[in-house]
């Protein structure tokens, strides 16, 4: 969550910069739109949020199918060369 609202605290900062024109109209903005606009934020905060949550799951997903691939072949499970190599590099024996 922190990492979602610095990104939007940043997008804050930079918007309001562009926005600065706006100024005298902002009373109408606001009679207008003044539901609209929170709500658009709302969802472009959990936007955010669930983009970072999905990516989170990927990469968790994907480090526990190379723990398990790793795993597999340090028990001899396919290449046995792979395997020995990767028993000796464990006990410290390089060549």
């Amino acid at each position: 969550m922190g990492l979602t609202a610095a990104l939007m605290g940043a997008g804050m900062i930079i918007a309001v910069g562009r926005l600065e024109y706006l100024a005298p109209y902002w009373p109408v903005i606001i009679a207008d739109h003044g539901v609209t606009i929170p709500a658009n934020i709302a969802l472009a905060v959990a936007t955010v949020a669930a983009a970072i949550y999905a990516s989170a799951a990927g990469l968790s997903d994907l480090g526990r199918r190379v723990d398990l691939a790793e795993r597999s072949v340090q028990r001899g499970a396919g290449d046995s060369d792979l395997a020995e190599e990767l028993r000796r590099d464990v006990e410290g024996e390089w060549e």
